[in-house]
């Protein structure tokens, strides 16, 4: 059995015990090879008030972005994954290198590296989520190429991540291979029992970004059609001066996994009308508990929900073509529990982490296999 190191960006827990979408690759890979250890390449000291020093911003969420996000740190985190994989030589086969925040590849040992965004991406669709000034995201773009062009294999979440690794990084289709990932909730074989609850769920950090002031606008109209509907709103911190239309429930951040598996089931349709969200594991999540889904039609959500089969894809910022799918969904339980029993078959047999595994640890032993 052949012998894998993982470098990623999940801190210090054991993917044995901690769920995640990092996580749960490893679980997966664990079937077919040795998982020797993983590890996070975090700043810390001197390195990281150095860093914060140079990356201050008079905004504390900018300054944090900044100093997260820009060419220094991409060095930094490198050097020091590193100086940890030269100090294990002899005890891997292969690294598996997890998103594109730093580069290990070039250094005598095969690297395979597994993204689900690309910074060409995000300029493209949100540039403001990229908080580099001109200078750094130019600098940013030259390592990312130099990665993945130094990179013995690149698994890519999405096709979207696939095209964009060709398009602009010029990185040769060979090296690429497209083998999704799976849902990090246990999948419920039953499904959902009622779709009659007219209840829609939202579920993401990032408010904005995943369109959650087009969707308060959007249950304006829901609500003058369904007025018993209700919006359930978790995980992101509710903005002070922001007013809430009737019927919205906001939770805030929900950690407890059995409380928030239960949201999931106690909802009717799940939605998240995002702006820009390179590859949503929670749409799996909803679909693995039976929820039909109301999303976007942008990057790579399509590749995930199926419209008119799995759930309802509206352009981005489109208010009334939302309002409409949520108010069809919701208003329509036979239609919900079609969607909804259509995405738990998808999940349970095209889109489980065990085949995402299996996909990559077959190209996994033909790198450690190399002299």
């Amino acid at each position: 059995m052949y012998r894998v190191m993982g470098v990623d960006t999940e801190g210090d827990v054991d993917f044995r015990v901690v769920r995640g979408r990092n996580l749960s690759l490893y679980r997966a890979l664990s079937a077919h090879a040795q998982i020797v250890d993983r590890f996070t390449p975090a700043l810390s000291g001197m390195p990281m008030m150095m860093n914060y020093a140079s990356s201050f911003r008079p905004h504390p969420y900018r300054w944090k972005g900044v100093a997260n996000l820009n060419p220094r740190t991409f060095r930094v985190r490198s050097d020091l994954a590193l100086r940890r994989l030269n100090a294990r030589r002899g005890q891997f086969d292969v690294v598996l290198q997890i998103f594109g925040m730093f580069s290990v590849a070039g250094h005598g040992f095969p690297v395979a590296l597994y993204l689900d965004n690309t910074m060409a991406l995000t300029m493209r669709h949100y540039p403001q989520w990229n908080p580099m000034s001109d200078r750094e995201r130019r600098e940013w773009l030259i390592l990312e190429r130099e990665a993945y062009h130094a990179a013995d294999r690149i698994f890519a979440m999405s096709q979207a991540v696939h095209q964009s690794l060709l398009d602009d990084y010029g990185v040769p289709a060979d090296k690429v291979l497209t083998v999704g990932a799976g849902a990090n909730f246990t999948i419920d074989p039953d499904g959902k029992d009622a779709y009659d609850q007219q209840t829609a769920l939202f579920v993401a950090y990032e408010f904005d970004r995943n369109g959650g002031r087009t969707l308060l606008d959007a249950w304006r109209r829901v609500r003058a059609d369904l007025p018993g509907a209700r919006l359930q709103i978790v995980g992101p911190r509710r903005p002070v001066a922001l007013a809430l239309p009737p019927g919205v429930e906001w939770f805030g951040p929900v950690r407890d996994r059995e409380r928030l598996r239960s949201l999931f089931h106690g909802a009717t349709v799940f939605v998240l009308p995002s702006v820009f969200n390179p590859f949503p594991h929670v749409l799996r999540e909803a679909m693995a508990v039976g929820l039909p889904c109301v999303s976007t039609n942008h990057v790579a959500i399509p590749e995930i929900v199926m419209d008119g089969v799995t759930g309802s894809l509206v352009a981005v910022d489109d208010v009334p073509a939302l309002a409409g799918a949520l108010t069809e969904l919701l208003g329509q339980p036979a239609m919900a529990r079609q969607y909804g029993q259509a995405g738990l078959e998808a999940v349970s047999h095209a889109m489980s982490w065990d085949q995402v595994g299996a996909l990559v640890a077959d190209q996994l032993k033909v790198l450690a296999a190399q002299p």
